[in-house]
């Protein structure tokens, strides 16, 4: 396998965790609570994404991306009820 090969594969697999890491975060919040806390999950992997970049910089970005990406896309899906109420 060659090198290029292999640097594609990890980007995948940054933006795949990062997706991963989402997703399971939002389904694991709304399982405990009714009101879905946004506030708690947007702080969560913004954090994350803070640390990450401050520790070991541009290396992870795709991870940071993806991270942040589904977490505002499911904040989105997530909270769609409480943003646009139907009544």
């Amino acid at each position: 396998m060659s090198e290029f090969n292999k640097s594609e594969i990890r980007m995948m697999n940054q933006i795949l965790l990062g997706l991963f890491i989402a997703v399971n975060y939002a389904y694991f919040l709304s399982l405990g609570n009714t009101p879905f806390p946004w506030f708690s999950y947007l702080g969560a992997p913004v954090g994350l994404a803070i640390i990450l970049f401050c520790w070991i910089g541009k290396k992870y970005l795709l991870f940071n991306i993806a991270l942040l990406a589904a977490t505002v896309i499911y904040s989105i899906a997530f909270n769609w009820g409480a943003l646009f109420p139907s009544h």
